[in-house]
């Protein structure tokens, strides 16, 4: 069985192999499609950005109604 390091060390090489993959192979051939992927890249950077700082807030939140109480 994986364990969580193995995981995110598989997370990470397979988004560096899709860049590279992406750079070399499709980029050159299509400059349309390279828009798209970094449009793409950026709106779900954005939208976990934003997902990880609500929650974040909303940890603090909770951590400080339980002490106050």
């Amino acid at each position: 069985m994986a364990t969580v390091t193995e995981l995110l060390v598989r997370l990470v090489e397979s988004v560096v192999d899709l860049v590279i993959v992406f750079v070399t192979e499709v980029a050159p051939h299509d400059p349309i499609g390279l828009l798209v992927f970094l449009v793409g890249a950026a709106l779900t950077t954005v939208a976990a950005g934003l997902f990880g700082a609500l929650t974040v807030g909303a940890l603090f939140a909770w951590v400080r109604d339980t002490v106050v109480s």
